[in-house]
């Protein structure tokens, strides 16, 4: 089961069920748990196992712990993304999301911070919820795609975008845009019929040769190891 979830500010948030436990995947900005916590409550749904996000940007990440609070569930983050969620972050590179970093420190620690919650920390390749995790840093150093075999679906988050057809995401917004450009490359030799963005509407069908087709448009770049 995949849903989309109504009414989040920020990035598009879903829900997903295997069987492996019910997950929340990104659920947005700061204040959008009610909005979650709706739709479940409307579903008719048992409660969430599990808060996953593909990376911490605060669109995607800033209501991860006030729904964990809520809901018992735990936050799983990649290993190199969970430091920017904790008291202490690492300041972040200047772009549009390093300017959180310039903000008093008690309202900065309200919008980015998931700090004091129960998480698992990721790595390329595990399995959470029935979802298997693929690693493709760039756009932050811990952003991640979700892999579901069963359902032949992916979850892209930020690494590839389709608000205006499938794109990586500017410069702007990107740790490295070096390693943004090559994240998509990760994805090449998955099979899923179904993909799912953070920003833009989900592609419902043969969704891989889609972005096949982006990636051999795009100039080759050598694929990071690990």
């Amino acid at each position: 089961m995949i849903r989309r979830i109504p009414g989040v500010r920020g990035a598009q948030a879903y829900l997903y069920d295997s069987g492996e436990g019910l997950a929340v995947i990104d659920p947005g900005y700061t204040g959008s748990s009610r909005a979650v916590l709706r739709f479940i409550t409307a579903q008719g749904l048992r409660t969430v196992d599990w808060v996953i996000l593909t990376h911490h940007h605060i669109d995607h990440a800033g209501t991860a712990f006030a729904l964990c609070q809520a809901t018992g569930a735990r936050l799983a983050v990649h290993r190199a993304d969970a430091p920017y969620l904790q008291a202490g972050r690492p300041r972040e590179r200047m772009t549009v999301w390093g300017l959180a970093d310039r903000l008093p420190p008690r309202l900065a620690s309200f919008v980015v911070s998931c700090a004091g919650g129960d998480r698992r920390i990721l790595e390329d390749g595990e399995t959470v919820a029935g979802l298997t995790v693929v690693h493709g840093p760039g756009h932050t150093p811990g952003s991640i795609c979700l892999y579901s075999d069963s359902q032949s679906a992916l979850f892209l988050g930020d690494v590839l975008n389709n608000e205006r057809g499938l794109r990586t995401p500017p410069w702007t917004v990107n740790h490295s845009h070096r390693d943004a450009m090559r994240a998509p490359h990760r994805l090449g030799t998955l099979r899923f019929d179904h993909a799912y963005f953070g920003h833009g509407p989900a592609i419902l069908e043969s969704a891989d040769q889609r972005v096949r087709a982006f990636l051999t448009r795009r100039r080759p770049v050598p694929v990071p190891v690990g």
